[in-house]
């Protein structure tokens, strides 16, 4: 790599772009994904089937089936029931019994390659034989959201009649297996998404999986640019994701030597912002004598996502490494992430989807992409898959890797530049550019963002925190509002652009708050609601009350800290609008309890119920968090009046925020 390989390469680089690329925005051709054709290999590997068999059933209240061999293939079960099925509890086959009991049957191997057999869910605890073999016990417990999965195949050939045989305790309640046996030539094809990526870190330990796949806690942080609407995700066990929804990539080293490949691992790994302050997130680790840091940051000029890796030998010998780029189908916040296509243009350019993902700065000396079990297999060997594209993966289950030689000298340190749109659909980011010189220019640019206010704080750890935090803050702000992040509350919560408000404001960020208010004034209703969730993509559309008092406190907070008259006296009609709302939400709860209990003299004069604080309690509640934020919206609103020369609207904004105060 860096400037050894360059000056090897460059040549045939030029040769390659100039003689075999298509035009950088003309997606290349693939084959569409379709499993119409049951006759189809793509069909045959998706198919499931469950398992139709004739099952014997008996209970054994005495439970000396074990000494007597009901397990075994011999056994006589010809006076056993054969009314009862697998797939429900036998309570539902009207079995009212506790204790042990059989399920047998004889089934015939189909002709696939891999003989799968799912199931799940055994009320209590199951055994199971195979052909008079003990092929594994498990509880409820241990498989209510995860199947069993077994190959046939290790316990007989191709028309094979294999002997099948449950034994099931169970202490009470219902009793049973209570799915139906499924069985199937693909792994996937009988768990979802998530149970098969479990799956495959539990029957390859030795593979670099997500840490949430084998339970392990991971964390994930992002990066991006001032005022833009998408952030790339980082997170803490390696991966990269350009964009919230995409899948992420990875780098890996790979030791020749040992055979041994390796992500870091989880407790080798530290996860970091430049400087300590900065939202530029970088991850370090170390092996086989090599350090590796991958820093990851927006680049405004290209509005693209840059991860610059730089490889270090820290021994006195010269290291002889490989250093692998895999891209894989999981997002950075346990998440599946469909690939269904991948291709490479030339062998700098990947696609994914048949949309433009990935450029690198060198050539790697091989890549390939395959399916995730098969290039997982390569790259745990320091290879690539054969195929440099593969247009069909119906189950979404692509991968690519790229390979890149790395022998370092003493000391000597090499870098490989990767570079992402920061959106999806949109042309490859130039890759050939001064990478190092871009980072600078984007440490330069968030320092000066982080640092219009200098906090005197007790230690320099929390000196390093409160810049870091602004800076999260600020790249938080998409154009239309703060986004409290960019996954599930990718929206704007008017609690949370108050919040961030006044904390932008006390770090001088007045102008940036100046911006965004406007966008929820003109939101705001006829009738002066202020909608709590705001934007395209809210998750759901309850009223909470709390809104029109962060609404007005969000405006007054920039009159205090800016004594901007003009904005005040220009946003005035909307806070008088919001106190009016309150006013009126107020009276009509109070009608409403006087209507439905007329002799109980209630008239709490508090908001009505809302969802206001979903996570804390019943939608049925009367929150005090409404009415704080109320009673504090109704008192700025009444400062508005005066500040803007309105003192009657004042002095009835007082007397309501009084009234609910005495009411609460």
């Amino acid at each position: 790599m860096g400037a050894r390989l360059k000056a090897g390469l460059g040549l045939m680089s030029v040769l390659l772009i100039v003689g075999c690329l298509p035009a950088a925005n003309t997606p290349l051709p693939s084959a569409a994904c379709s499993v119409e054709d049951p006759a189809s290999e793509v069909a045959a590997a998706l198919e499931e089937h469950e398992l139709e068999a004739a099952w014997r059933f008996s209970t054994d209240p005495a439970d000396v089936g074990l000494a007597e061999g009901w397990y075994t293939p011999e056994f006589d079960d010809s006076a056993w029931r054969d009314d009862v099925e697998i797939g429900e509890p036998w309570e539902e086959e009207d079995v009212e019994y506790n204790g042990v009991a059989w399920y047998r049957a004889t089934v015939t191997l189909p002709d696939w390659t891999a003989v799968y057999l799912s199931f799940g869910q055994p009320d209590d605890s199951a055994t199971l034989w195979i052909q008079g073999v003990q092929a594994g016990a498990w509880t409820l417990d241990e498989l209510d959201s995860t199947p069993v999965l077994l190959n046939l195949r290790d316990f007989g050939r191709r028309g094979d009649s294999l002997s099948l045989v449950f034994r099931v305790e169970d202490k009470g309640g219902d009793g049973g297996l209570k799915v139906p046996l499924r069985w199937g030539s693909d792994p996937h094809a009988l768990m979802d998404d998530m149970q098969y990526v479990a799956w495959l870190a539990s029957e390859h330990p030795e593979w670099p999986m997500p840490a949430w796949s084998q339970g392990d806690p991971f964390g994930w942080t992002m990066t991006g640019g001032l005022g833009t609407a998408n952030e790339a995700l980082l997170s803490s066990d390696g991966a990269l994701a350009p964009w919230a929804t995409a899948p992420t990539a990875e780098v890996w080293l790979y030791d020749p030597a040992t055979g041994r490949l390796t992500a870091g691992e989880q407790e080798g790994r530290s996860f970091s912002l430049v400087q300590g302050a900065l939202p530029i997130p970088k991850l370090t680790w170390e092996a086989f004598g090599v350090s590796l840091e991958a820093t990851s940051f927006y680049d405004r000029q290209d509005h693209a996502v840059r991860w610059l890796v730089t490889t270090q030998n820290v021994t006195e010998a010269t290291r002889a490494l490989t250093l692998l780029v895999v891209v894989r189908p999981f997002a950075a916040n346990k998440v599946i992430v469909p690939i269904q296509s991948m291709a490479f243009e030339g062998q700098d350019h990947l696609w994914v989807n048949d949309q433009p993902f990935m450029a690198a700065s060198e050539l790697p000396q091989r890549l390939g992409v395959g399916l995730l079990a098969e290039a997982m297999a390569a790259a745990s060997k320091g290879r690539t898959p054969k195929a440099d594209s593969l247009a069909c993966a119906p189950r979404g289950d692509a991968m690519a890797v790229l390979s890149y030689p790395l022998r370092l000298r003493a000391g000597e340190s090499d870098q490989l530049h990767l570079a992402f749109p920061s959106v999806e659909e949109v042309a490859f980011p130039e890759i050939q550019v001064d990478v190092q010189a871009r980072l600078e220019e984007t440490v330069a640019l968030w320092d000066e963002a982080t640092g219009q206010v200098t906090f005197d704080l007790p230690d320099e750890r929390l000196e390093k925190i409160a810049p870091a935090s602004v800076g999260y803050l600020l790249l938080a702000i998409d154009p239309d509002g703060p986004h409290p992040g960019p996954l599930a509350h990718d929206a704007v919560w008017v609690r949370d652009a108050a919040y961030t408000g006044l904390a932008l404001l006390q770090a001088g960020h007045s102008d940036v708050v100046r911006r965004y208010i406007p966008l929820l004034v003109d939101a705001q209703e006829a009738n002066g609601l202020i909608m709590p969730i705001q934007g395209e993509n809210i998750p759901w559309d309850d009223n909470e009350w709390d809104a029109q008092g962060q609404f007005i406190f969000l405006m007054t907070s920039y009159h205090r800290y800016t004594r901007d008259d003009e904005a005040l006296q220009e946003w005035y009609p909307a806070v008088r609008a919001s106190a009016q709302f309150l006013v009126e939400l107020r009276a009509a709860e109070a009608a409403r309890e006087a209507e439905e209990a007329p002799d109980e003299n209630l008239d709490q004069g508090l908001l009505p119920p809302s969802k206001s604080a979903e996570d804390l309690g019943p939608a049925n509640w009367h929150h005090y968090w409404d009415n704080f934020w109320s009673i504090a919206g109704l008192e700025e609103a009444a400062y508005a009046a005066r500040q803007t020369g309105h003192p009657d609207d004042a002095l009835w904004m007082q007397a309501e925020a009084d009234a609910l105060r005495s009411a609460l």
